[in-house]
């Protein structure tokens, strides 16, 4: 019993000897960060956070990291990978911005599902202006509650329909204060939309009608009649 007992010590010493020179040992001491996925965060900012005091990559704790950069409203999932000895991997899906919002002099970013990810003076990626919505107060990082939520759908549809037929850039405001009479403005054109059924008829029409039209000549697109008109402005 006893030099059992003595091998069992022995063994318990050697595991807590292996413990203390995998924690200290050079080898392991964090050197390499990389960060992917990232548009709108940079890597810095990320890396920033991501950093642990210890650096040891054993001791390394993901969840940590992934709950300290989730507090970023641009981020909305996290995943960390450990690339032995000395490597961490973060990548990165982020919130995109599908639409502002003037509120006294500002503009609030919102994301795909009206969510308040910024509040900044000016407009610093592609994407319309959204004009319409009712609404007091906010907060960021929470979805922008408003008092006409007929509007805040459309917006949120349409916004899901600008991104997926890549017309953020062309664009440039929204006016949906009549979700029965939704206008677009592209350039120095005004696009009669009408009501938001859901379809992509009338987007897959602006979409080639803009292709042979100089937005830069003031205009009204009206895209609710069968065969839809485009009148110069007089």
């Amino acid at each position: 019993m006893k030099k059992s007992g003595t091998i069992a010590a022995l063994l318990g010493m050697c595991v807590v000897l292996t413990v203390i020179l995998l924690l200290f040992l050079p080898v392991f001491h964090i050197t390499d960060y990389t960060v992917t996925g990232n548009e709108l965060v940079s890597s810095d900012t990320i890396i920033a956070a991501a950093r642990d005091n210890n650096e040891n990559i054993f001791a390394y704790s993901k969840r940590r990291t992934e709950q300290a950069l989730k507090k970023n409203n641009y981020i909305e999932d996290v995943k960390v990978i450990k690339h032995f000895p000395r490597g961490i991997e973060i990548n990165v899906t982020e919130r995109k911005i599908r639409g502002y919002v003037e509120f006294t002099g500002s503009y609030l970013y919102l994301s795909d599902n009206g969510l308040v990810v910024d509040v900044q003076n000016t407009i610093n990626h592609p994407a319309p202006i959204i004009m319409g919505l009712k609404f007091d107060t906010f907060t960021v990082g929470e979805p922008l509650k408003t008092d006409n939520p007929e509007a805040f759908d459309a917006m949120i549809e349409l916004s899901a329909l600008f991104n997926k037929y890549q017309l953020m850039n062309d664009v440039l405001k929204v006016d949906i204060s009549n979700p029965s009479d939704i206008r677009f403005y592209c350039g120095s054109i005004q696009v009669i939309y009408g009501e938001n059924d859901g379809s992509t008829g009338r987007i897959l029409t602006l979409i080639e009608i803009l292709k042979n039209l100089d937005t830069t000549i003031p205009g009204t697109l009206d895209l609710t009649l069968k065969n839809p008109t485009f009148t110069y402005t007089s």
